[in-house]
């Protein structure tokens, strides 16, 4: 049963309730404006008791978010997007160290935010801000904190980003290492450069193809899985549930594989297309048929930058990509989709004018 009191900062309640190694505790919060915003809260915590869900809202933010990603990711992410997770969680523990979750204000959030931008980029900050917040989320929703800190936070690096040229490929090159690769595709590491520079596809999606995964029939290539090249060594579920798709290929390049297949390809137990070549490989011959510093993932970007160029619809391009959702696209092409608009204007405007001509002929 709850107990209520007012009190200098506003009302508390107080639960009286047995532990699960026999020892009688109680659970306490105060600071609500009205007793009726009490109640509630009482009741939420009450059920959570009763239901044996015992949540310690004295825990530091480092053993939270330790907890949270255990439960809530570990099982659900592929052992390379865990790391991530893991890498986030030293970071907790450099930055807040033994704070109390319940004693982080959006204030100290920020300063965090700040040192932490200042010595790295603004995609590697924007990630630790997407992690952290998802798991004082979870907070609130347990009710432990009332407000996520990390709303209405400022993510501004004076770090500069990798530059564009690493992430893309010029047209020339994009089309010259497509020419190179396919006339070599009896090396493996040629021919997995040439079938990602045209699918888009991730190299842990490329190295997981087995050959039941190509529909010669059709031209498409079923994604299906991943391989973990850096851990397991074997197959593995796709980054998310959108990055299983399927994906076109040309009459030129099921010719290539069908002649990869007869005349290249190294039988092996898991029966996969790519069984020989490491990531180091590829991106060590990228950067000698290119002679710059780009790497295998550029083909990825590049792909989808010259489907934008070529006028196929962005939510198509988004799901090619197994993008989970259509803002990433957006957010990762923004670039792309700028240096368009003038060529969209355009288009609009011979639209209308056409609209206009054809209301003046009525």
């Amino acid at each position: 049963m709850a107990y209520f009191r007012k009190r200098d900062n506003g009302w508390e309640y107080r639960i009286s309730y047995k532990a699960p190694d026999g020892s009688f505790k109680q659970k306490s919060k105060g600071g609500f404006a009205t007793k009726k915003l009490a109640q509630t809260a009482a009741s939420k915590a009450e059920r959570l008791l009763t239901n044996n869900v015992f949540i310690d809202d004295k825990q530091t933010f480092l053993d939270y978010y330790h907890n949270w990603a255990e439960i809530h990711k570990k099982p659900n992410v592929t052992p390379v997007t865990w790391k991530k997770y893991q890498h986030t969680e030293s970071k907790v523990k450099l930055y807040f160290k033994d704070t109390k979750l319940t004693e982080i204000t959006n204030s100290m959030y920020q300063q965090v935010l700040n040192q932490f931008a200042s010595t790295h980029t603004q995609e590697t900050v924007e990630k630790f801000h997407y992690q952290v917040k998802a798991a004082v989320k979870m907070a609130v929703h347990e009710g432990i904190i009332e407000r996520n800190f990390c709303d209405f936070a400022i993510i501004r690096s004076s770090v500069e980003s990798f530059a564009k040229e690493t992430k893309f490929l010029e047209m020339q090159e994009y089309t010259d290492l497509i020419r190179q690769t396919r006339e070599k595709i009896e090396y493996h590491s040629y021919a997995i450069i040439y079938l990602i520079a045209v699918t888009g596809m991730r190299f842990a999606e490329a190295v997981g193809l087995t050959w039941d995964d190509i529909d010669f029939e059709n031209g498409l290539i079923d994604i299906n899985k991943t391989y973990n090249y850096n851990t397991t060594f074997d197959f593995a579920p796709t980054k998310n549930s959108s990055s299983m798709r399927k994906v076109p290929i040309d009459d030129q390049t099921i010719n290539l594989l069908i002649a990869y297949k007869e005349k290249y390809w190294i039988e092996n137990d898991q029966n996969r297309i790519f069984a020989s070549v490491s990531n180091a490989a590829a991106n060590k011959t990228i950067k000698k048929i290119v002679g710059r510093n780009v790497h295998i993932h550029s083909l990825r970007h590049t792909y989808a930058s010259y489907l934008i160029t070529q006028g196929v619809e962005l939510i198509s391009i988004s799901q090619l990509l197994g993008h989970e959702n259509l803002n990433i696209t957006l957010k990762v092409y923004a670039h792309q989709l700028e240096s368009l608009k003038e060529k969209s204007n355009d288009k609009v405007r011979k639209i209308f004018e056409k609209f206009g001509a054809d209301l003046g002929q009525t």
